[in-house]
């Protein structure tokens, strides 16, 4: 018989037979008014087992504690290749142009002054011309690696026999400079 009244009271709390709100049954659903006793029309208020000492007014947006983050400065500078004048024909000064009937050649001095920040290699090209026609009587080429700051002397020399007075002019024709790997 317990079984039974254990049966009826739980299938009345299914079916919602238990107390009416308001003398309907609101749409057809039933089901027990809150608070058990009088009608209490007041909602729900939320969970009361809750645990104590829980923050109640969070924030928004944004933490204000969070660090920003600034991005990292590169630990290298970079430094532009120095310049220079390709061109190193206003390094050079020359002088003694002269042909040596002794050894049948024509001579010119050439004096080489790097005036860069860094080793240059020349590459000269010195040639003598007939004054009067303007013919190529010799030429001579050059290689060389100058210091920064330092200065250098080199003899250009051209062999040809002369068989008749002829004047003649010594010039460098091209001097390219560059900066020298070594």
């Amino acid at each position: 018989m317990r079984i039974c009244a254990v049966a009826l009271v739980g299938l009345i709390a299914l079916t919602g037979c238990g107390k009416k709100k308001g003398g309907s049954h609101d749409g057809g659903l039933g089901g027990f008014v809150s608070g058990g006793s009088g009608g209490n029309d007041n909602p729900a208020s939320g969970p009361t087992d809750l645990p104590s000492g829980l923050p109640t007014d969070l924030p928004s947006g944004a933490p204000s504690d969070v660090p920003s983050y600034d991005a990292p400065t590169p630990s290298y500078t970079y430094s532009a290749p120095p310049t220079y004048n390709s061109d190193g024909t206003n390094d050079i000064s020359a002088s003694g142009c002269d042909y040596d009937e002794s050894t049948r050649s024509f001579q010119y001095t050439l004096n080489l002054r790097n005036p860069e920040t860094q080793s240059m290699h020349y590459s000269i090209t010195i040639e003598w011309e007939d004054q009067n026609g303007g013919s190529l009587l010799g030429s001579d080429y050059k290689s060389v690696t100058v210091a920064s700051g330092s200065s250098q002397t080199l003899s250009a020399t051209s062999y040809r026999t002369l068989t008749e007075q002829t004047s003649f002019t010594c010039k460098v024709t091209s001097a390219l400079k560059y900066p020298s790997s070594t």
